[in-house]
């Protein structure tokens, strides 16, 4: 899906953007941007609804450019599925370090839980994700970049207040190079525990790390819940949209108890060493 999008303002006569696409045409990169999501630690949420407007890049001399739909885009992020935000679509020259996603914070965002119960979505403002990608003037190129927005990491829970809040953690990495590590969970779970309630699995940039939580200084690269299989009664995980590279995977089974900015104790039970290659999909069963 090609979605439409404009970097000037309301009413901007339609010659004018014809007129300047094409100067721009000779000149620019043109990048290609996907978006995923990945579960949050409540099991119980059932949706996260919110209005995506687009996503602004950041420079190395740190100006900004800003890729925006005419019209904000309602995503439900807990669908599951991957979808195509902009398609080699201009981007103007420069050394970019980082790309953030912006979401309109407004009345329509809500958090729905399996209770019934449907609470407001407050969005603040999120970090960069490290991004290295140049566009050179004069010279044309094309860049496609797969963006994983980890709900574990972003979106947290105000008791007094009854509302959640969304604090978008992005991940990026190129999407040809995007690699997957998927398979089967087959752990024993601490007493008062379970996976089906807070199993996860996390990601650790580099080997033989000692796993934490997502508000210590240890931070995972990724996060994935822990699908239970009711009917056949195994359980499983993917991790997608990962840079190539060596991790430490872990395993909890109370991964539902991770607050971000909080120091959770949380416990691991699984432990293993993983390397992916470009655009590999590897499959790693994990037990303990």
């Amino acid at each position: 899906m090609t979605t439409a999008f404009s970097r000037l303002t309301a009413g901007t006569p339609a010659y004018a953007l014809a007129c300047l696409g094409l100067l721009l045409s000779g000149c620019q990169g043109a990048v290609t941007v996907d978006l995923a999501a990945d579960a949050p630690a409540d099991a119980r949420v059932s949706s996260v609804v919110v209005d995506v407007a687009g996503v602004e890049f950041r420079r190395s001399d740190g100006t900004t450019e800003k890729l925006e739909f005419t019209q904000a885009d309602r995503k439900d992020l807990l669908d599951n599925t991957a979808f195509r935000m902009f398609t080699n679509e201009q981007l103007g020259e420069g050394t970019y370090t980082g790309v953030r996603l912006l979401l309109e914070d407004n009345n329509a965002n809500s958090v729905s839980r399996s209770d019934s119960r449907q609470f407001p979505l407050n969005i603040a403002e999120g970090e960069y994700a490290e991004i290295d990608l140049t566009v050179v003037k004069d010279e044309s190129s094309r860049d496609g970049l797969a963006l994983s927005l980890d709900l574990r990491k972003s979106l947290s829970f105000n008791d007094d207040n009854d509302e959640y809040t969304l604090t978008p953690a992005l991940r990026s990495t190129p999407a040809d190079k995007a690699a997957q590590i998927s398979g089967n969970v087959d752990v024993r779970c601490p007493a008062g525990s379970s996976l089906a309630q807070g199993g996860a699995v996390y990601l650790f940039t580099g080997e033989d790390i000692e796993p934490n939580d997502i508000g210590s200084a240890v931070q995972p690269y990724a996060t994935a819940a822990v699908i239970a299989d009711q009917v056949f009664g195994f359980s499983t995980y993917s991790l997608r949209y990962l840079t190539p590279g060596d991790y430490t995977i872990a395993v909890t089974c109370n991964g539902d108890e991770d607050e971000p900015g909080v120091d959770n104790d949380i416990d691991f039970v699984g432990t293993a060493n993983v390397s992916v290659d470009d655009a590999e999909t590897l499959t790693r069963d994990l037990s303990n």
